[in-house]
């Protein structure tokens, strides 16, 4: 059974990706980088007979050049590239009222995205038919363009569908169709407007701390706790407040607090804490945290609550408000900092109850 968001989808795992190329590719996931190809000339993975067609598509809708590997990579998780045989790929539609092959809404809970971003696609259907190939992936790339690509790839791809995890796990299989040789993207010199984010990853299962502050995810963990390295990339030049503001988790907002970038993390890895405010996307207090998920340390996550404090453990790294070491970049709010510190930060007077997402 699909979970219930605005746009049907279906889970993909992500692969891993190339660890040199990304060691050199250390942005965060709304970073762009430069030196991209203008178009695809092969991913496994993805059907060669629709690589023209993702192109232009992207090109049509000025998606950049990174555009075409957004496209298919939605167009796979949604439907396996039309060869899925879920409830609306072909005909009538999921339980949220999403259908095709790119699983845009027609009414119900997804609403009528078709009916508004629908168009006479090259070479499609007469009249444009949400079940066609072509016409799905030409409204999509509408829908997206509208929504902010490519100057904003994860706002874009969070209005496509209402989950921090799907933005990262589409980012993470553009990236590595883009990646492809002979797509070669690099993140050398200044940004450009469209190119495909790469999200740094380590082989091994313990995440590590890059020199710019970003966190390598480990290339052998869940993930969600890849996406869960990925959120709190999002956040690491943010600054310390307590300020709450509708959609704090859904969007990068200038400041967090402890719980507040706690929940950020959890919530863009789909592991909501049960005090979130699921509507707004608000966080709670650190207290609320003390009953969050299963009791005890987690394998690949541990929260970490107090009345007067909390902070995430993940992959072996910590992303703490409280900075017991020198910590990149200076200033306040959350940054990444070296399990090391867990002595110090559990030995600051407060009471402290460990927490973990089930499974994790």
């Amino acid at each position: 059974m699909r979970r219930l968001f605005v746009i049907g989808l279906s889970l993909t795992i992500v692969l891993p990706l190339v660890a040199v190329l990304l060691a050199f590719a250390a942005v965060s996931s709304q970073a762009q980088c430069a030196g991209a190809t203008t178009g695809p000339g092969s991913a496994p993975g993805v059907p060669s007979s629709l690589l023209a067609m993702f192109e232009q598509a992207a090109g049509g809708y000025q998606l950049g050049p990174g555009g075409w590997a957004y496209l298919a990579a939605i167009n796979q998780v949604e439907s396996n590239f039309d060869r899925s045989t879920l409830p609306g790929v072909r005909s009538g539609t999921n339980a949220d009222g999403a259908a095709g092959p790119m699983q845009i809404g027609v009414g119900g809970a997804a609403g009528n995205t078709w009916a508004r971003y629908e168009v006479d696609a090259p070479g499609g259907a007469i009249p444009p038919s949400v079940y066609d190939e072509t016409d799905a992936v030409y409204a999509a790339a509408n829908y997206l363009r509208a929504s902010g690509a490519p100057g904003d790839w994860p706002a874009a791809l969070y209005a496509y569908n209402h989950a921090g995890w799907y933005v990262a796990q589409v980012q993470q299989l553009a990236q590595r169709y883009a990646q492809t040789p002979g797509n070669a993207i690099t993140a050398l010199g200044a940004p450009a407007a469209g190119c495909v984010a790469a999200e740094p990853t380590t082989p091994g299962s313990a995440a590590r701390i890059l020199r710019d502050g970003l966190a390598a995810a480990p290339q052998d963990a869940p993930a969600q706790v890849q996406a869960a390295v990925a959120a709190g990339n999002r956040i690491i030049d943010t600054s310390y407040s307590t300020e709450r503001q509708p959609n704090m988790l859904s969007t990068v907002l200038p400041s967090y607090d402890c719980s507040g970038s706690t929940d950020f993390v959890l919530y863009n890895a789909g592991l909501n804490s049960p005090q979130v405010d699921v509507g707004d996307a608000i966080a709670g207090d650190s207290g609320m945290l003390e009953s969050y998920g299963s009791p005890g340390p987690g394998r690949w996550i541990t929260v970490y609550a107090s009345a007067g404090h909390a902070f995430i453990q993940v992959a072996g790294i910590v992303l703490d408000t409280a900075h017991w070491t020198s910590t990149t970049p200076s200033g306040s709010g959350p940054r990444w900092q070296p399990a090391s510190i867990l002595p110090s930060q559990l030995a600051d007077g407060n009471i402290w109850m460990e927490r973990h997402p089930p499974g994790l």
